[in-house]
This record gives C-alpha cells, sequence and structure tokens, in this order.
C-alpha cells in the first residue's frame, strides 16, 4: 500500500482566493476560457502591483514622520498654542501619530477616506485635535522624571474594558507602560474626535462653495464673464503645510528669538 506523504512545511495554495474562483456556471467558466478572458486582467493586475508599491513607500514615509514628530514632540508642546490658533499648522496630518485598536473592533481608524463623485477624499486626524486630545487626563501620565508622558499606542478589549498602553514623556524622551485604564475611553473619545474632524472638512467645503456661489453671482450681475461656473471661483486653504516644514520654521523661530 502507497504511503502518502504531506510537507506540511508549505502551506497549501489558498485556492479560495484565486481570481478565476469566482462562482460561476460551468458553462459560463468554458466560455470565458474558450474566449481568454480573464476575470482580472493584466492591466488590472498591474494597477493593483503599483498601488502595493505606493502604499509601502507611504508606510516607510509614515514611520520616518512618526519618529520626527516625537523626536521633536517637546518642540511642538512650546509653541502648541501658536499652532492651535494657525490654521496652517493646525490641520496638518498626524494620523500616523497615535495607534490603538482592540478584539472585536479591530484598528482604530485615524485616516478617513471617501469616493465622492468619483474623486478620493481623505480626511485625517489633525495635529489640532491630537494635541486637544492630549489634554485630557486619560491621555496623560506622570512620568518618573517629573514631566507628563503621552499615551501614542494602546490596545485592549471593548468587552472586559481592560488595556495595555504605552506613553512617550517629551522631556526625558522615555516610553513606559501603561494599564489598567479604560479601553473604551481610549478608543471611542478617539473616533469620536475623527468623527468631528470629519465634520469640520465637510463644514468647510459648504462653506467655501457657499462663498463660491456668492463670487459667482457678483460675476453674474456685473456681466463679467460669459459662461460662468461656480467653480471657478472655487478655492482650497490659502496654503498646505507638513510637518517638516512646521518643526524647521518653528525651529528657526526659538533661534531667532534667541
Amino acid at each position: 500500500m502507497a504511503t502518502i506523504k504531506i510537507d506540511d512545511t508549505k502551506p497549501f495554495p489558498n485556492f479560495v482566493k484565486e481570481p478565476e474562483n469566482k462562482r460561476e456556471s460551468a458553462l459560463d467558466f468554458f466560455k470565458r476560457q474558450s474566449n481568454g478572458l480573464k476575470l482580472i486582467s493584466d492591466e488590472m493586475e498591474q494597477e493593483k502591483k503599483e498601488q502595493d508599491e505606493i502604499r509601502e513607500i507611504q508606510k516607510k514615509s509614515f514611520e520616518r514622520k512618526r519618529k520626527l514628530f516625537y523626536d521633536n514632540l517637546d518642540l511642538i508642546l512650546r509653541h502648541k498654542d501658536e499652532i492651535l490658533a494657525s490654521p496652517r499648522y493646525a490641520n496638518i496630518d498626524v494620523h500616523y501619530a497615535i495607534k490603538g485598536g482592540g478584539l472585536y473592533v479591530g484598528p482604530l481608524q485615524t485616516s478617513r477616506r471617501f469616493c465622492i463623485a468619483g474623486s478620493i477624499v481623505t480626511v485625517n486626524l489633525r495635529l489640532a485635535t491630537l494635541l486637544r486630545i492630549w489634554e485630557t487626563d486619560q491621555f496623560r501620565v506622570d512620568c518618573s522624571c517629573g514631566g507628563t508622558a503621552l499615551i501614542r499606542s494602546f490596545t485592549g478589549s471593548p468587552l472586559s474594558g481592560g488595556s495595555q498602553a504605552t506613553s512617550y514623556c517629551p522631556e526625558c524622551k522615555k516610553e513606559t507602560r501603561v494599564a489598567n485604564r479604560n479601553f473604551g475611553k481610549y478608543f471611542w473619545f478617539l473616533q469620536t474626535r475623527l468623527s468631528e474632524d470629519v465634520e469640520t472638512v465637510a463644514k468647510d467645503f459648504i462653506g467655501k462653495w457657499a462663498l463660491a456661489e456668492v463670487e459667482y453671482g457678483k460675476k453674474i450681475a456685473e456681466g463679467k464673464t460669459i459662461d460662468p461656473k461656480p467653480g471657478a471661483e472655487f478655492h482650497g486653504d490659502e496654503q498646505y503645510c507638513n510637518l517638516e516644514t512646521m518643526i524647521q520654521e518653528l525651529k528657526l523661530k526659538e533661534f531667532e528669538e534667541g
């Protein structure tokens, strides 16, 4: 009798996830095969490959930004009031700066993507929002150096309410473990804050469109345009600013002030 040997060091092919295993009748399958038609075209596969490469580059970029952010957190906190008062700084994307998640609820979504009329709109956790989150007791910890450490990652369970977190002190630059804080007060609080950021973006967009319509109406009344469109009067924020630029500007400011 023959002996069947299975090499369990190599995983079985995941046939279920193969594109060609879409559920279809045998007749449809053979018709498609005879016409040389794939369910997933080579062009679609190429697009997926390129998008995966872009995501990998973005991942490395966000890791670099996260390190830069915490290396300069003391600088950022010294200029907190200025950042909150300046939309150019306040709206900087810092979704990579805080991480979380738990059983049953999955990872914390600090970045949301929406497809609106065929255009992708991304709303990320803003710097101003994160700074305000760190004002709450849930996200603050007394550090052994005498400073205040801030929660930057957490995990846990919404059922038990238990959690484990890590905090970072901007003064001594040490990371410490934090236990026995309510998981929901981490997770749902942050989800609510991001939802408020989505609302802020939506209302800002509506406000800018209302201004565009007003400008459009003025030009119509003055006869200054032949083929007027409100979209031509729609504009975004005055100037975009990233984390790297803000940090450099704040360092130069401190240097000039002596």
